[in-house]
């Protein structure tokens, strides 16, 4: 994939084949609004995908902190092993 699209395509249909269809949310997060001009060249902009796995449990509810129990070095490992002919 050599555009946003196509990999965003591509992550989407991998997380769906290897996680067996679950639902999920991606949201893409942008620089700050308040962020000063001399700031800006430091910050970025990202897409995080989220797959809907388990409920929500307690911690999550009460902290608004989302907990991820894979490493990110596993989570690529499994996603280069499954093949999507498009």
């Amino acid at each position: 994939a050599t555009d946003l699209g196509s990999m965003l395509k591509l992550m989407l249909l991998k997380l769906s084949k290897q996680l067996n269809d679950p639902p999920f949310n991606y949201m893409i997060h942008t620089s700050p609004f308040q962020m000063s001009a001399d700031s800006l060249p430091y910050a970025h902009w990202f897409i995080q995908i989220v797959p809907q796995l388990i409920g929500t449990a307690g911690f999550e509810m009460a902290t608004g902190c989302y907990i991820n129990p894979v490493f990110p070095e596993d989570a690529a490992k499994v996603l280069r092993e499954v093949t999507i002919l498009m």
